[in-house]
């Protein structure tokens, strides 16, 4: 399978460089982990009850999910056809107008891009664990700027010292990020489901509810409240960039790249409609909107 996959480099102008020693699930592992759209979904309930209440959280994300699909199906034809790390990048390239090559194919912005995602994405992580988990456990505990900054190095540490010398193990750690997300998933949805029994919202509550405290017309209201989704399920890109190290390419990427975004919309839609069912008091100092610890943990 790999003479295959390096003449299908050859075909596009490139050499084998890289170990295929990414299995299919083990990419899967991957790119779910970059979205991990139950976890990112939940996380993020601030920025649409607000903004639609639970029309925009269920709804929302089924409107944001279509369109993602839309796109990574649009993108899987791409990869099919140029399986090489350089994604988009390199598709530009290969697609466009040669005089409109340099204007279109600006990597820095991309890389500008690449990393104000991933600031974010660690910040958010930071602030989960300075925020949430410590004042959850320490009330009186007072927040100071650095050492929320400290958690961040921490984070990006860590991460840098992962991929700089245990690329051996990334496999592995994808793959059992995978298994512990989906495990968590039904281990969490069940809990949540027995310890609130019986004692649910109503199913009009869930499915039905439309709120609006932002100020904004109700539709714009709505249309915000799709943040939450976006932040959910983005990413599923990723498999381009690591296309090189898996096998058969051209074949397994694209069912990979619709896979782990058609399993992210569905674990994301079970979850949030879990945590509707068992929300309680949404509004009021005491409500899941308002809580200092955020809704997840509110609702926990």
């Amino acid at each position: 399978m790999d003479d295959a996959d390096a003449a299908e480099l050859a075909r596009l102008g490139h050499r084998s460089e890289l170990k295929r020693s990414f299995s299919p699930l083990s990419m899967l592992g991957l790119a779910f982990a970059i979205l991990n759209s139950w976890t990112a979904l939940s996380a993020s309930l601030s920025l649409a009850l607000p903004s639609g209440g639970s029309t925009s959280v269920l709804w929302g994300l089924i409107t944001a999910g279509l369109c993602n699909l839309c796109l990574a199906t649009s993108l899987a034809e791409f990869l099919s056809a140029y399986p090489t790390a350089g994604g988009q990048y390199h598709w530009v390239a290969v697609i466009s107008w040669r005089s409109w090559v340099p204007l279109l194919m600006d990597h820095w912005l991309d890389q500008c891009q690449r990393m104000d995602c991933l600031s974010g994405f660690r910040g958010s992580v930071r602030q989960s664990t300075h925020s949430w988990a410590i004042s959850l456990f320490n009330p009186n505990y007072v927040s100071q700027r650095w050492h929320q900054f400290l958690i961040y190095i921490g984070y990006n540490l860590v991460a840098f010292l992962i991929n700089a010398f245990m690329t051996g193990v990334l496999p592995l750690i994808t793959r059992s990020s995978f298994i512990w997300s989906i495990l968590g998933f039904f281990v969490i949805c069940v809990t949540v489901l027995s310890t609130a029994s019986p004692n649910y919202s109503s199913a009009e509550f869930v499915f039905t509810d439309f709120r609006n405290e932002t100020g904004w017309p109700d539709g714009i209201a709505w249309l915000l409240g799709l943040l939450q989704a976006g932040l959910g399920l983005t990413g599923f890109d990723a498999v381009a960039h690591m296309i090189e190290e898996i096998p058969n390419a051209a074949v397994e990427g694209p069912k990979i790249m619709i896979a782990c975004l058609a399993i992210g919309i569905f674990t994301g839609f079970i979850f949030l409609m879990v945590l509707l069912f068992v929300a309680g008091q949404i509004d009021g100092p005491e409500g899941v909107i308002s809580s200092s610890a955020g809704p997840l943990l509110q609702i926990f």
